[in-house]
């Protein structure tokens, strides 16, 4: 499952997501997200992500492949996205499939939620 909501006062939108996901699933996920999100732009407002997929599991390949997809089309490089995982394994994980997509990746919400609202800070693993 995946779930999406935007925090108004800090104007972070947070996603949740469990278990394993369909393609449909994440395609359906990134067509609300992108709703979000043109809203935020018609509107001047950054776009500041917090994706926590502490509960998730591992997903196929061809999973990760269109979330990849989908993330190329969706943000852009001011965008600030963070996604939250259970624990070091997972964040090296993370980091190696993004590659060099300006995504910050922790392990602890809250080094994730400050970095968010830093907009000079690169994310953690991505040298300057």
């Amino acid at each position: 499952m995946i779930a999406c909501e935007l925090d108004d006062p800090d104007g972070i939108i947070f996603v949740h997501a469990t278990g394993l996901w369909s393609i449909a699933d994440v395609d359906r996920h990134y067509t609300h997200l992108g709703l979000i999100i043109a809203d935020r732009r018609r509107n001047d407002l950054p776009i500041r992500i917090l994706s926590d997929v502490t509960e998730a599991q591992r997903q196929a390949r061809e999973t990760e492949a269109r979330i990849l997809e989908h993330m190329e089309r969706t943000y852009q490089p001011t965008d600030r996205v963070a996604i939250l995982v259970a624990d070091v394994a997972d964040k090296m994980y993370v980091r190696a499939r993004l590659g060099k997509a300006i995504v910050g990746v922790f392990s602890s919400q809250l080094p994730a939620e400050m970095w968010l609202m830093s907009d000079d800070l690169q994310p953690p693993g991505i040298a300057a």
